[in-house]
Order: structure tokens, then C-alpha cells, then sequence
């Protein structure tokens, strides 16, 4: 909105007297918009974007407390210290890996991934990737120039397993950029 001011209509956040503030944990891989992770279980999420607000705002789980957040272009992977995945935001490619292309402007469970415990997410400007205790790598959403690694440039709208990595590598991390992904393992892959 031309000549708004940066934080909205009710100015800056300002902290709150007569209580201090509680310790956040960071998010790490984070894009737009920016999130964090108070000790509390609370998720703040603040940046440009059409579902979120300029100004930081909070909402919680009901059951579970979020552990780790990854942040793509218009949406956003959140575990739980259950280790749940919960997508939400834009979906125009199936990024949120739960079989549609709807948007979901609430965090939504991953039923498909509930058998294994997810560890860690990246998600990119329209993909998400996902690696799970099991030593598994799974994929969903853009695929154009074969950013999902399943070898073809199809696009997903469910999470498919990224068969080149097993359980027999364990994978320390996993990156995902605008049409490009990339898996950092724990030991040297002889291919």
C-alpha cells in the first residue's frame, strides 16, 4: 500500500513492561516470511506475504510443540519435537506435499509421512524435501528442471521417496533453492 508505514497500521512491535522476554531458538534455512521459535511453542511469523502480516504474529499448535521450521517462497515446513511435519501456505505446485494444489493458510499434517519420523525440511521457492529418521529422503511440488531428484521433471503434489539416497547414507543436510536442490552426506557416495 503506497506511503504505508513498514510495520502496518499499528506501528512497530514494542515489547511489553513487567515481563522479560523469553529465549527463541533459531530457524534455520529461512526465506520469506521470517519465522521463529520461542522456547514456549509459539511460532512468530512476520515478512511480506500474502498470509502473513508485516508485524509479528503468533499462533500454537494444539497438541504439539514445533521443533524446526523451513521457510520456501510462499510456504512453510514446520516438525514438532514428535517429529510431525505440518505444511501451510501457497501450494500452486503441490509444495505442501498433501495431495492437491490448494492453498492452506493453517498448519496442516502430513498424514502420508506419519509412519516415519521426519528429522529435517528444506524447502525451496516451489519444492519441499524432507528426510526422516529412517534414512529417508522424500520430495514434493516443482519439478521443472528436476529439482526433486526422481529423476524425471514432473511435478508432485504428494511427498515420493527420492530412491538414489537410502537408508544406507545418512544424510547431515538437505538445500533447497529456487529450481535446485542439493543433499550433504555423512560419508563420500561412490557413484
Amino acid at each position: 500500500m503506497p506511503g504505508a508505514a513498514p510495520w502496518g497500521p499499528w506501528g512497530p512491535p514494542t515489547r511489553r513492561t513487567g515481563r522479560s522476554p523469553r529465549p527463541c531458538r533459531a530457524a534455520p534455512d529461512m526465506g520469506e516470511p521470517e519465522e521463529l521459535v520461542p522456547d514456549s511453542g509459539a511460532v512468530f511469523t512476520f515478512g511480506k506475504s500474502k498470509f502473513a502480516e508485516n508485524i509479528p504474529s503468533k499462533f500454537w499448535l494444539k497438541n504439539d510443540i514445533p521443533a524446526y521450521l523451513s521457510c520456501g517462497d510462499e510456504h512453510t515446513a514446520l516438525i514438532t519435537g514428535n517429529s510431525k511435519l505440518y505444511m501451510f501456505g501457497s501450494n500452486n505446485w503441490g509444495q505442501l506435499g498433501l495431495g492437491s494444489k490448494a492453498t492452506i493458510s493453517k498448519p496442516t499434517c502430513v498424514k502420508a509421512l506419519k509412519p516415519e519420523k521426519v528429522k529435517f525440511a528444506a524447502c525451496g521457492r516451489n519444492h519441499t524435501l524432507v528426510y526422516t529418521e529412517e534414512g529417508n529422503v522424500y520430495a514434493a511440488g516443482g519439478n521443472s528442471e528436476g529439482q526433486l531428484g526422481l529423476g524425471d521433471t514432473e511435478e508432485r503434489t504428494t511427498f515420493h521417496l527420492v530412491s538414489f539416497f537410502t537408508s544406507r547414507y545418512k544424510i547431515k543436510q538437505l538445500s533447497a533453492g529456487s529450481n535446485t536442490s542439493a543433499a550433504l552426506t555423512a560419508r563420500t557416495l561412490n557413484i
